[in-house]
């Protein structure tokens, strides 16, 4: 009884986890999000139809909570039916197979033939609960990453001048999100190294986004995908 409640739990988070909110979103707005722009599910594509507020935001904010969410309330759960925790595993690495089960619902969701998104707005929902200081390095990666390539292109380019400073800037988001991935395990590695999990963990992670990526970064550096 006690190992079904904590499998019963993982399923739940899978599930959650593999919901498309950049499809629902898109659907609910009378556009099939995989017909336009790179034709990926998640908030980067999204914000080409629908800009940034009225589409990069509702959609990361909703697949930021899929993934922090069972992360956040798994000490509730397991305090109200077992009254404590570590009857299954160590607390810390049940919250950590937590959030890799997020993770891994958005990237391969059931629901649409294991094809999803790139994970990095649901990664960012997991570590904001397992490894917030490590993650807000990452985020200072991703934005200064994403800031110095836009302003890159903004200076070397006169028709991007003519577009503004911030109309094309999720052409960067790609790039931002792959060295933020890779910033991670390095945090954790320097910050907490006694968290061998942890660290293990956001390798792989890292691995899988930048794999999820790969047509990005081989369009960004010119090569053929």
């Amino acid at each position: 009884m006690t190992v079904m409640v904590y499998v019963l739990y993982l399923v739940g988070t899978y599930l959650l986890g593999a919901i498309p909110f950049g499809l629902v979103y898109g659907f609910m707005r009378g556009v099939d999000i995989r017909t336009v722009g790179s034709k990926n599910i998640g908030a980067t594509n999204v914000s080409r139809v629908f800009g940034f507020w009225g589409g990069f935001v509702p959609v990361f904010v909703l697949d930021f909570l899929k993934g922090g969410l069972p992360v956040f309330f798994f000490p509730v759960v397991e305090q109200m039916v077992f009254g404590g925790s570590g009857y299954f595993l160590e607390r810390d690495i049940m919250l950590i197979l937590i959030g890799v089960v997020a993770i891994l619902g958005h990237l391969y969701p059931v629901y649409l033939g294991f094809k999803g998104g790139k994970g990095v707005a649901t990664s960012a929902g997991v570590f904001s609960f397992l490894a917030f200081y490590e993650l807000l390095i990452a985020l200072g990666v991703f934005l200064v990453t994403l800031f110095g390539f836009r302003l890159a292109v903004y200076l070397g380019d006169t028709e991007e001048r003519k577009l503004g400073f911030f109309k094309n800037l999720q052409k960067g988001v790609g790039l931002s999100s792959v060295l933020a991935a890779v910033a991670l395990p390095l945090s954790v590695w320097f910050l907490e190294p006694q968290r061998t999990a942890l660290k293990v963990v956001t390798i792989v992670i890292a691995l899988l986004v930048i794999v999820k990526h790969r047509k990005n970064l081989a369009q960004l550096f010119g090569a053929k995908s």
